[in-house]
């Protein structure tokens, strides 16, 4: 059987691949005990010395980890996963976009978690959010025109990642003893609140773009056959 749930079965594998390592991070850094008899989650001052994480307390330092480690194996699905010829001859242009994505999208929720702890630097943090995911915006209103379908599945892809990274890990979370507590459970909560959110929206953003174009491809067929 080639295709799994109309996807392409090395697709699949990837997904399963990438969703697998998401949930081997969210083990390492929230529940399994590295630190003596508690996680690195559960550490005080586990950022020590590290820039702008560093005086961020434990709790705000796991959304950040959390929802980077996120945005990070996601864009890694969607480029890994760009193997046809059309999405190959644009794969540096994907590459572009996907380093904004991550960066104007950490930014953004650098600045939200900051802004939650009335940061003096929360303007700034602000105002470079901005910067980056107008840049973002930029590079995708460009390759709107240049590079459409090879987009559009890198959008579908991405989205899909966010929204279902997240989710497998928030069913994990609830069979472990504490899940609840809020160095375990907020991490993964905001995460899934904003990122999960944001991912449905890129991944629908994407379909449309495609069905669309399949839409208009067919009606033509149809015209040319009568």
């Amino acid at each position: 059987m080639r295709d799994f749930l109309r996807a392409n079965r090395k697709d699949v594998v990837l997904f399963a691949v990438c969703a697998g390592i998401y949930l081997v991070i969210w083990l390492l850094w929230t529940v399994i005990p590295l630190a003596g008899d508690r996680s690195l989650a559960d550490t005080d001052a586990v950022a020590a010395g590290i820039p702008l994480l560093g005086n961020l307390p434990t709790q705000s330092v796991s959304k950040f980890v959390v929802t980077g480690a996120l945005y990070l194996l996601s864009l890694i699905y969607a480029l890994v996963s760009a193997t046809s010829p059309e999405e190959r001859r644009v794969f540096p242009q994907l590459i572009i976009i996907a380093a904004l994505t991550f960066l104007g999208w950490m930014a953004l929720n650098f600045w939200i978690i900051s802004g939650f702890l009335n940061s003096p630097s929360t303007l700034l943090y602000g105002g470079a959010s901005i910067v980056l995911l107008l840049a973002w915006g930029v590079f995708l209103g460009r390759g709107l025109a240049t590079i459409h379908d090879p987009l559009a599945r890198f959008m579908m892809r991405f989205g899909l990642g966010l929204a279902l990274f997240i989710t497998i890990v928030q069913l994990v979370s609830v069979l472990t003893p504490n899940w609840r507590t809020p160095t375990q459970g907020i991490p993964v909560l905001y995460t899934m609140t904003l990122n999960a959110l944001v991912g449905v929206f890129i991944a629908g953003f994407g379909g449309n773009m495609l069905w669309r174009e399949r839409r208009a491809q067919v009606l033509a067929a149809g015209a040319r056959r009568r």
